[in-house]
């Protein structure tokens, strides 16, 4: 754990049932006058989208709808909208959804009032944001990706076939509703996949080696709400409390990683999304215990810890067995959702494994992993979880 650390979390929360169906006082409050809502398709038929824009009609709100936000946003799609979005007096973008239509706002606020392709500011690019986005909510359908509060949006670049991130303090939301009432709608395997993908944004954190005293705090509470609430919402969708605990979780991980990092599972996991277009809290979920595994010897206490905020009661254990516990635990958990066991059951096969490896040691934060990762190490972790 790293003494000498900034923190940085200046993304407003708002959290509460029905707290969604109040946009008129958020207009208000940006001064703004016409807003795009940026969603996709499955969101924009629900039940909860209606009622949702039934209620801006009756406020008075003036508003458009862009429903075609789709998992891994492409340079294409967000350049054609930030083309849109350029052309149109927005002064406020609402994204109602879950990461990738978050990721996809970010992009086109970012746009907005920066020349240029999404391209050009990906990692590795020619570019950085120099002018400020116009103001972003965010309204997360899902509880896992933590995109409400990061500073980064994460785009495929199907010419080369990775996913890269944008990465910027400009891009923060000005502001992220967490209401229950917008999740009740979630598919099992979406808040399956959803919620491991905070779990593993909490666990990474916690043992990055840039975790501090303060993301190390978000990061145990999330592992801690994740671990009872996670379950509860899986046998009871319509469960309020549940999804408004997930949804505070995934917040808080995701301000936990926004200030300690991540590591090799996401390292692994994007470089895979990248090439054979796995779904990403899944491919988080199958990776997690096997890194976790591979890690234990790089922070003992920090895995052991993660044992005990799951919830475990063993007694007489050694340290090293009470670290592993947590990848058993982890392990548990997963079956006890459906997670499955395996990548191969996401179409990755054996011949991806070289561009895969090439694609971690490529990943901006790996550094940060409790242990050094070679080719070999991540060619091992590959064969183990295929």
């Amino acid at each position: 754990m790293t003494e000498e650390f900034e923190f940085y979390s200046p993304v407003r929360i708002s959290s509460g049932t029905g707290k969604a169906f109040h946009m008129d006082e958020w207009m208000k409050r940006f001064h703004a006058y016409h807003m795009l809502i940026i969603t996709g398709k499955r969101i924009g038929k629900s039940e909860v989208f209606r009622m949702f824009t039934e209620k801006l009609n009756e406020q008075g709100v003036d508003f458009e709808i862009y429903d075609r936000a789709v998992p891994e946003p492409s340079v294409e799609a967000v350049d054609t909208l930030a083309e849109y979005v350029r052309a149109h007096d927005f002064d406020l973008v609402t994204a109602v959804g879950g990461g990738s239509s978050m990721d996809t706002a970010k992009a086109v606020c970012m746009l907005k009032n920066n020349s240029g392709s999404i391209r050009e500011y990906l990692f590795g690019g020619s570019r950085l944001p120099e002018k400020t986005s116009i103001p972003l909510i965010c309204i997360p359908t899902t509880a896992g990706s933590g995109s409400e509060v990061s500073a980064a949006s994460v785009i495929a670049d199907t010419q080369k076939q990775v996913k890269l991130s944008c990465t910027s303090a400009l891009l923060l939301p000005k502001a992220a509703i967490l209401d229950p009432l917008m999740q009740t709608d979630m598919p099992s395997e979406i808040t399956a996949g959803t919620g491991m993908d905070a779990m593993t944004h909490a666990i990474e954190a916690y043992t990055s080696r840039n975790a501090n005293t303060f993301s190390d705090l978000y990061a145990r509470r999330a592992i801690e709400l994740i671990s009872e609430y996670l379950p509860m919402v899986m046998d009871k969708p319509e469960d309020l409390h549940g999804r408004m605990m997930m949804a505070q979780a995934s917040t808080m991980a995701a301000v936990a990683f926004l200030n300690g990092g991540l590591g090799a599972v996401h390292g692994i996991s994007q470089a895979m999304g990248g090439i054979a277009h796995t779904p990403h809290g899944i491919s988080n979920a199958i990776l997690l215990p096997y890194v976790m595994d591979c890690n234990c010897s790089g922070n003992l206490n920090k895995f052991a810890d993660i044992a005990s905020f799951m919830g475990d009661r063993e007694k007489n254990l050694s340290l090293e067995e009470k670290a592993h516990r947590a990848v058993e635990l982890v392990r548990t958990l997963n079956h006890r959702i459906g997670i499955p066991d395996h990548i191969a059951t996401l179409g990755v096969s054996r011949g991806m494994f070289p561009a895969i490896i090439k694609g971690t040691m490529e990943y901006r934060m790996l550094k940060l992993n409790p242990v050094e990762m070679t080719e070999s190490i991540v060619g091992r972790i590959l064969e183990e979880s295929f």
